[in-house]
Parts: structure tokens; sequence; C-alpha cells
């Protein structure tokens, strides 16, 4: 459920039914963001396909949300959340894809990491190979791919998985990379029962979509590591276990929605959608302020 107090500012190329939705979480990212999202509009330009593209400004202090509202004078697939207080990555992404209404559904993070046209590995999967979620990598094995990280993030990255591995049982070698695409149907599922909204996130996705018995494929993707890194050597691991056996406890009883009754949600926000198109108010959270 989005905040009372959240402020939207939708893309003017609103479609019903968009083939993609990307989902950039951002805290304090004036210095880092702007690049990535002209990266992004410069990526779809040369593609014959609908898509959304919604930041999520998670409490920042700095220009982030003026940035944005700049852009998207300028772009018109370019759309805003904000809400005044910082309250955790884990929750920015769960309300950008409260508003997502594309086919497939990514989330990125803001530094630009992962370069935009990496989703491509991660469409592959699951167009050609019918997973419903595939996540970005940068611990799997290839020849084809080029990863520039820092010895820190290696270590804080190693533990993690051999944390992840005793506690929930899991293989996925780096559950950590900000960039996931999920179908529709999966991020419904998984993004309705979520409830983490700070580090360990993205393992309580992966720990849900397992239990769900849902597809998940790892995919090597091109990672380069940016400046002001936020991961803290000293904190970090601190976190991991909190949050790693925060994940194991909190979701014992948890029940997802059948895939069915998520299909069913998902066709009527579509209608929902049309109805805003057409001069409806078509919102199934907050108005737009």
């Amino acid at each position: 459920m989005l905040p009372p107090d959240i402020d939207i500012l939708r893309p003017r190329a609103a479609c019903a039914s968009p083939s993609i939705s990307v989902i950039i979480p951002a805290f304090n990212e004036a210095g880092r963001i702007g690049p990535y999202l002209e990266a992004i509009a410069h990526y779809f330009a040369g593609r014959d396909e609908s898509y959304e593209l919604w930041v999520v400004d998670d409490g920042s202090d700095d220009d982030t949300a003026a940035l944005v509202r700049t852009r998207a004078e300028h772009d018109a697939h370019l759309g805003l959340l904000r809400y005044p207080r910082n309250r955790g990555k884990g929750y920015a992404v769960r309300a950008g894809m409260q508003m997502a209404r594309g086919a497939l559904r990514l989330f990125a993070d803001a530094d630009g990491s992962t370069p935009i046209a990496e989703i491509e590995r991660l469409r592959r999967a699951i167009e050609a190979r019918g997973v419903d979620v595939a996540i970005g990598s940068r611990a799997l094995a290839s020849d084809e791919v080029v990863r520039v990280v820092k010895s820190h993030r290696r270590i804080i990255g190693e533990c993690f998985r051999l944390l992840r591995r005793a506690v929930l049982h899991t293989d996925i070698l780096d559950s950590q990379c900000g960039f996931k695409l999920f179908t529709a149907t999966a991020a419904r599922r998984l993004f309705a029962a979520a409830q983490l909204d700070g580090f360990a996130f993205d393992v309580e996705l992966l720990s849900l979509a397992a239990r769900a018995g849902m597809r998940v494929e790892e995919v090597a993707v091109n990672w380069s590591d940016t400046p002001r890194s936020r991961v803290n050597l000293l904190v970090d691991p601190a976190r991991m276990l909190r949050d790693t056996l925060r994940v194991r406890r909190l979701h014992r009883d948890t029940r997802l929605m059948t895939r069915a009754e998520a299909e069913r949600a998902e066709a009527a926000r579509s209608d929902l959608s049309i109805d805003h198109a057409a001069g409806g108010d078509g919102s199934d959270a907050t108005p737009t302020r």
C-alpha cells in the first residue's frame, strides 16, 4: 500500500499495457541518476515497443526529484513517485511495482552499474526458457560479460552467499545485484507478499519465489562498480545476518496468491488503466497530486 503523503507524476505517454516497466529506486541520487535515465531513454528510442519508466524517490533530501521532474518535461515515458521519509530500497521497489503495468517488470539500481541493454539477457531467459524471474548476476561465470568489482564487495558477497545457503538453503550465487526482471504475474504475487523494506529485500523475494515453486534463473550480466558505493564492510555483515534470519521467520506461514488470482488482479488493473486513459481516475492506489 502506498503512503498517504506520496506525490505521483505519471508518465505522459501512459499505456494501459506496456511491454516493459522499469522501476528505479533512488535515495539522494541527483549526482548519478541523470546519465542512467538518458541511457534508458536512448535504449528504448531504438526499439518498437511500449515502455514506462518510474523513478521512486525514497525520501531524498537532495535534488533527485527536481532532476527527474525536469527530465519528465522532455521524456513522456518517465514518471515519478516521491514521499518525504526515507523508508528503504525494498519499500521503494514495492511502491514502484505497485504502479507498474508492464508485461515484464524490471527494477534497476539508479547508479547504472548494470547497463540497461543487459535486460536483453534477462528477457531471453523469460521469453525463450519460460522462467518467472530472471536475476542479474555478478558471480556467475561467463566469458561474455565483464565485471569490475571492488574487493570489499567480493568479500561481502561471498559472506552473504554462504549465509543464504546455510539459513535459506538456496544456491543462488548473487542475490544482491540490483537488476531483476519479473513477469507481471510473478511480480504481482511476490511484491504483494514481501515485507522487508531494507537491505535483504532481494533475498526475501527469492525466498518467496522458491516457496511458490517459481522458476528463477540467474543470468550473467556486465557490471561495474560506481563511485559513492553505499556498501559498508563493518555494518553490512550484521545487517545480512539479522535480515536473513528475519526472512526465514517472517514467511513460515505466508500464503502467496495463486497464479490465477494474480492474473485476475492484473486483468482488473488493466481495465482501470483503460478507464484512466479515457479520462477516468484509473488508479488503484493514490490520486495524482
